[in-house]
């Protein structure tokens, strides 16, 4: 039997594995559907799609890469930083996302364990990782991962609220809406809000203060995790917006009028209350007892 660190390694590997798919997503879903706002964006003459071609390639150069240029992190560093056919530069937000899933599928294991909500939670990360960096790309929010997202949430409270009153156990437990009621709650109070403030902002200053596609993620949120996981985010998201908005505002890197994408501060909450970082990290910074972080992570929340 695998111990808890040997399991520990081989998530990492997987996420990482998983953190390489969802830089092809990330590049790939908005190409020649919207305008990137960040200028090292190159947009190609020809159509992608996530899943055509089969093999990834060099966005400049445009060669298909080699089997062992694909290996998750290690092949940055064999390959210093550069495609091995133009030199051109490899941006390091592509190890640091394998790093990030990586480090993501852990956390999910640690917190849930290898249970059916463990393996459904990583997934809802990782929809959430590919929204955060192509709202920071393209300032917008795929429809094809919101809508389906909610429509999913729907669906796995129902099934929680069916499987209840059979074998009074729900198909996936909490963080996990037990029922269609608690998913409807969330569904319309969270982004209720954030749509007051939107029709409350082209109301006073005629034009969008907030994006619509923030919205509908929250409808994501809410419809999967319930009001309480809608309301957090909201919170901390706006809280973690405000900071470093203000922070790039003092740096002059923003100016007053600009527009910043807000749903990464939204995923970064959500990613928050569906690990309990907010009660996890003071844990493990201040507890005396060592022992106790790592019993609390392997408890199911």
């Amino acid at each position: 039997m695998l111990s808890i660190a040997a399991i520990t390694l081989l998530c990492f590997i997987f996420g990482a594995i998983v953190g390489s798919f969802l830089g092809v997503c990330i590049y790939r879903i908005p190409m020649g559907r919207y305008e990137p706002v960040h200028p090292g964006i190159r947009e190609l003459a020809r159509e992608v799609t996530v899943w055509r071609p089969a093999r990834s390639f060099c966005p400049r150069c445009e060669r298909q890469l080699l089997w062992w240029h694909n290996i998750p992190v290690v092949s940055f560093f064999l390959l210093r930083g550069r495609c091995s056919f133009c030199t051109t530069r490899i941006p390091l937000r592509y190890p640091l996302l394998e790093w990030l899933t990586g480090a993501l599928c852990v956390a999910s294991y640690l917190c849930f364990g290898l249970t059916a909500t463990g393996y459904a939670v990583f997934a809802v990360l990782c929809a959430l990782v590919v929204v955060a960096f192509i709202d920071i790309d393209y300032m917008i929010i795929p429809d094809k991962i919101t809508y389906p997202g909610t429509a999913l949430g729907l669906i796995i409270a129902a099934a929680n609220q069916r499987t209840f009153s059979q074998t009074s156990r729900p198909l996936l437990p909490y963080p996990f809406v037990p029922d269609l009621a608690q998913a409807g709650m969330g569904l319309l109070l969270g982004p209720g809000v954030l749509l007051a403030v939107w029709a409350l902002y082209w109301l006073v200053r005629r034009r969008e203060g907030l994006g619509l596609g923030d919205i509908k993620l929250l409808a994501l949120v809410g419809a999967m995790f319930g009001a309480e996981a809608a309301w957090f985010t909201i919170l901390l998201g706006s809280i973690l917006g405000s900071l470093f908005g203000l922070a790039a505002i003092l740096s002059r890197r923003q100016s007053l009028s600009a527009y910043i994408p807000f749903g990464p501060y939204l995923v970064a909450a959500a990613i928050t209350y569906l690990l309990k970082l907010d009660v996890l990290l003071p844990h493990l910074l201040f507890s005396l007892d060592t022992a106790s972080p790592w019993k609390m992570l392997r408890e199911p929340w």
